[in-house]
């Protein structure tokens, strides 16, 4: 009786997780996949862009990713990403600039701890054919460098 119950349980709780997770997922329009953007990955240090995406979210759009270390020792390194936005013909649209985040060293055995979230968001949507370039940064930015 009590194994009953419990598979019950662990079945309700699974197709719970599965309604949930479809749904949050449902709305997300992924703009690379549809071809309104192109991504391109730069990565300066010892912190890089292990994957990122841009997605329609509400009025804009979101890009999201995730920052991992390239080394094993040290202390959280403190970084950031820059984003910017380009239309086809170059032009510079838009840009910001994640918030910092601190990425601990890469622990073998240990991948989920050894990984960090970003997110930057951007209230209009580019025209098709733009591309997004995406810098992993640690440290101050030199004002005569572009990002």
């Amino acid at each position: 009786m009590k194994k009953k119950v419990f598979s019950l349980v662990v079945a309700m709780v699974l197709g719970m997780l599965n309604v949930l997770i479809s749904g949050c997922a449902a709305n997300r329009v992924d703009l690379v996949d549809n071809g309104v953007l192109r991504l391109e990955q730069r990565n300066m240090g010892k912190v890089y862009i292990a994957w990122s995406g841009a997605y329609e979210q509400d009025d804009g759009f979101v890009i999201t990713g995730v920052l991992r270390r390239r080394d094993h020792v040290g202390m959280p390194i403190r970084t950031h990403v820059d984003v910017t936005v380009l239309s086809p013909d170059g032009t510079i649209l838009d840009e910001a600039r994640s918030s910092d985040v601190y990425v601990a060293r890469h622990i073998t055995g240990r991948s989920y701890l050894s990984f960090e979230r970003f997110k930057v968001r951007f209230t209009n949507i580019p025209a098709m054919g733009s591309s997004v370039r995406v810098v992993s940064h640690s440290g101050r930015h030199n004002e005569t460098t572009n990002f």
